[in-house]
């Protein structure tokens, strides 16, 4: 797949005239292999191969893209091109195109997928024998080369197993969900043991949840899931929500400090380098309690340079500023002083989903079981619900004294946003957060 990029540079030259001008090539191969467990047995087996290619010219937001399926110079030029013609710009002349055969298309098979294999079948059997579960193995090379002739080359390898089990609790079987997003691919670190031994840990039967107000632990690295709605959406740069006038305001309580740290690859939002070929960096969305920096790409850097957040869902998606790993910054307190602080209501430990509307600040999130907190103890299982409320009083409800023990948050993976999907990871400590509104799920 890689390209000649001195060739792509010169075809692009004529499209990027002034230094504010964009201008590049973008060309992804994926492969993404799928295999389907029941109860043990493989009871379907898919392969994935794509592959394409786009050619982007304009200068801010106003942009023009061509997508081709072609990922190769022939497919490049056609790209190039076609975006000449649209920009009235010298056409290249014609060439007759290069053979390829599939080898020099198709990627190379996923490393350690036989000992992977082995080792989630080890883990499911011990864990989870009766199980419907779909486990995901997904690389993708992708290349970005500019009119400057600079070219970055990226390869990015995620696992996700995701489904449902049949587990044990103290009043009979219960199917619970499971999802499970990591960049181990060999599934072989404590902290994925440690996520499948939960998953599966007996427990009592869970009572509805009670709906009103009520005030919430966001335990186990789930907090980096309310950070991300609540932060890293209104956080990106041609995002319009509450907080987009609020620049440098005090909306939280100083010990609370949030960044997005893209070049974390221990995490599953991770990357080297963005889609335009930026190299990123980390950049606090909340700084001490205050409003911190925006998440950017080159449309939408205003007059400083990108922070390297540009990202694409694929190759016929032009880019976005898109959120990567949210990272919560560490307190002192314990988990069983964070209980006694929070005297009476939920504590959880997983989020199955998210969403806000950015307009209003109206986020919600769901949680597929919790524990009730009762006289700063732990009490009753409950479950499911969803948990509401809006942007700045939800952040002035963030008691400080936060979590010292700080979790990644496996259960957040794919993060989509207008029909693009991208992956996001996170990490964070307890965090409590008084009076939001929790009801049960119909």
């Amino acid at each position: 797949m890689i390209l000649e990029t001195d060739s792509l540079a010169r075809w692009l030259a004529p499209l990027a005239r002034a230094p504010e001008d964009i201008a590049d090539v973008f060309v992804e191969e994926r492969r993404e292999t799928a295999v389907l467990y029941r109860d043990g047995e493989v009871a379907g087996v898919s392969v994935l191969l794509d592959a394409g290619l786009s050619a982007r010219c304009g200068r801010g937001v106003e942009q023009r893209l061509v997508y081709v399926s072609q990922a190769d110079e022939a497919g490049a030029r056609e790209a190039v091109r076609a975006l000449r013609a649209a920009s009235a710009s010298e056409p290249l002349p014609i060439r007759a195109a290069r053979t390829t055969s599939p080898a020099e298309t198709a990627l190379d098979s996923v490393p350690g997928l036989a000992r992977a294999r082995r080792r989630l079948e080890t883990l499911l059997a011990r864990h989870m024998p009766r199980h419907r579960l779909r486990w995901t193995v997904t690389e993708t090379v992708r290349q970005v080369v500019t009119a400057g002739g600079d070219a970055v080359t990226a390869a990015r390898r995620l696992v996700s197993v995701e489904g449902a089990f049949t587990a044990e609790s103290r009043r009979g079987d219960e199917t619970r969900a499971f999802a499970l997003h990591t960049p181990d691919t060999e599934l072989n670190s404590d902290v994925v043991r440690a996520a499948f031994e939960e998953a599966a840990a007996p427990r009592e039967k869970s009572m509805p949840c009670a709906a009103g107000e009520t005030g919430i632990v966001f335990a186990g690295g789930c907090a980096s899931v309310f950070f991300h709605e609540i932060l890293s959406h209104p956080g990106e740069a041609d995002a319009v929500s509450p907080l987009a006038s609020l620049a440098d305001a005090r909306v939280a309580v100083p010990e609370l400090t949030v960044r997005d740290e893209p070049a974390r690859l221990d995490l599953f939002g991770g990357y080297e380098a963005d889609d335009e070929g930026t190299r990123p960096r980390a950049v606090r969305l909340l700084d001490a309690g205050r409003l911190g920096g925006r998440l950017t790409d080159r449309a939408h850097r205003g007059r400083s340079a990108s922070t390297g957040h540009g990202r694409r869902s694929g190759p016929s998606d032009p880019p976005l500023p898109r959120g990567s790993n949210l990272v919560v910054a560490a307190g002192n307190a314990t988990d069983e002083e964070m209980a006694r602080r929070l005297q009476s209501g939920l504590w959880i430990e997983q989020l199955s989903g998210g969403s806000i509307e950015l307009s209003s600040g109206r986020f919600r999130l769901s949680f597929p079981r919790a524990r009730r907190v009762r006289r700063g103890r732990l009490a009753d299982e409950i479950g499911p619900g969803t948990i509401a409320g809006d942007i700045l009083s939800a952040l002035k409800q963030v008691e400080g004294g936060l979590g010292r023990d700080v979790r990644a948050c496996l259960s957040l993976g794919w993060c989509s946003r207008g029909g693009q999907v991208v992956p996001v990871g996170g990490e964070a400590p307890a965090v409590l957060v008084r009076r939001l509104m929790a009801r049960p799920d119909a």
